[in-house]
């Protein structure tokens, strides 16, 4: 503790010369004024520390002793401060870095948002910054705990939200909501009918009154399973004696045929006598410090990419100041034509990726034939199959 003190208020270590300077230590001694670290150097020269502010006591002393006093060098804050008295840029450095230290530390300048997995921070961030909490914020003027309550009342997406401010460092800490998974109510009436025109090839009835056969033609929405099920008086008058409605269920496979059709155009803009130019921008917190005048070239078309490099601390910690490039390219759009070969792969690849959305992973494809026709430079492709899949779907019967 005492150390902490003599360098706050600073020490001095002094130079004593006189016939006798062992009288000066008499002195301090009978006056208690606090010495340390005492040299002698021949008989008539004496070296001590003391504490910067007790010089003047000190001087008396060495009159009464009679001893010239010199202060050779001092320590602690005061004579370091004192270094800063002629040099004005590290004066102001000090004291920038002294409101940094005491103002700005007030304020928020990191947020980091963790515990989130489908909602965004963007979307996390870009909520509390409409409630009024973003970067630059006040620490001390913040109500975490209205905040989160505010900010949950409108992200439906989250079930738990919090705000925890640590100096200039914000955590918002949530927790996703689960949503609840649509459920078919399994006692609810259904029919289950073709998705697609086909030939039955195979009916697996489980629940329901079956509505077709084997080898029979059917139509897109027609009834294949009914969910009204009848009971009839057994002499074969077909008198309907009861029925009652459940939920059909079975597999229905039939052969299919499907036709899709997938167009592109044969041209294409391209870029030709581009020119660039590279702008500069400090961005800090909202704002930003432009190098440039216009960023825009008249008569042209141009591109723009924005590259932002963020004042990243060693831990990972992004800061609000980012240096920005912007690469301005103007260009003049001339059309090209693109390869026919080309455009014929591209549409070939989007049909059988349609098709195969279409069957499943149990649906299988017998065969299939794709031609292409051209008309006013636009190309298109005509996908015909034979499909084996099952298209039955469960459709829910009005109560």
């Amino acid at each position: 503790m005492r150390k902490i003190i003599y360098f706050i208020g600073g020490s001095a270590q002094i130079r004593l010369e006189g016939p006798f300077p062992e009288r000066f230590l008499n002195l301090c001694g009978a006056e208690r004024l606090p010495i340390w670290a005492v040299e002698r150097e021949g008989d008539r020269i004496l070296r001590v520390t003391l504490p910067a502010w007790q010089l003047r006591r000190a001087r008396a002393l060495a009159e009464r002793a009679m001893c010239r006093l010199a202060v050779e060098q001092g320590f602690g804050l005061p004579t370091f401060l004192s270094r800063f008295r002629r040099r004005y840029a590290l004066t102001g450095g000090l004291v920038f870095a002294l409101f940094c230290a005491v103002i700005l530390s007030q304020f928020v300048w990191v947020i980091e948002v963790t515990g989130n997995t489908t909602v965004s921070n963007s979307v996390i961030l870009t909520e509390l910054d409409s409630l009024g909490f973003g970067i630059g914020s006040y620490g001390p003027g913040v109500d975490c705990r209205a905040l989160a309550n505010q900010a949950l009342l409108d992200l439906r997406e989250l079930s738990f939200l919090s705000v925890n401010i640590s100096g200039v460092y914000a955590q918002v800490v949530v927790r996703e909501a689960v949503a609840a998974p649509e459920i078919e109510d399994p006692t609810a009436a259904a029919d289950i009918v073709a998705n697609v025109d086909g030939v039955v090839v195979d009916v697996d009835t489980v629940r329901g009154k079956t509505q077709v056969t084997e080898g029979q033609a059917v139509l897109a929405g027609e009834i294949l399973i009914s969910g009204l099920e009848t009971y009839e008086s057994g002499d074969g008058s077909g008198t309907v004696l009861s029925s009652r409605q459940v939920r059909a269920e079975g597999d229905i496979w039939a052969l299919t045929n499907r036709t899709l059709r997938s167009a592109t155009l044969l041209t294409a803009e391209t870029k030709a006598d581009e020119t660039q130019r590279t702008l500069y921008s400090l961005k800090f917190l909202k704002r930003a410090v432009k190098f440039y005048q216009n960023s825009s070239i008249s008569g042209l078309t141009c591109g723009k990419i924005k590259k932002v490099y963020a004042l990243t601390l060693p831990g990972g910690t992004v800061l609000p100041l980012a240096w920005e490039i912007l690469t301005v390219t103007a260009y003049e759009p001339v059309s090209a034509s693109l390869d026919h070969a080309s455009a014929e792969d591209y549409l070939t690849e989007v049909l059988e990726a349609r098709l195969s959305a279409l069957l499943g992973e149990e649906g299988q494809l017998l065969s299939s034939q794709i031609t292409f026709e051209e008309t006013d430079g636009v190309l298109t492709g005509v996908l015909r199959a034979s499909c084996l899949e099952q298209i039955g779907r469960t459709v829910e019967l009005d109560n």
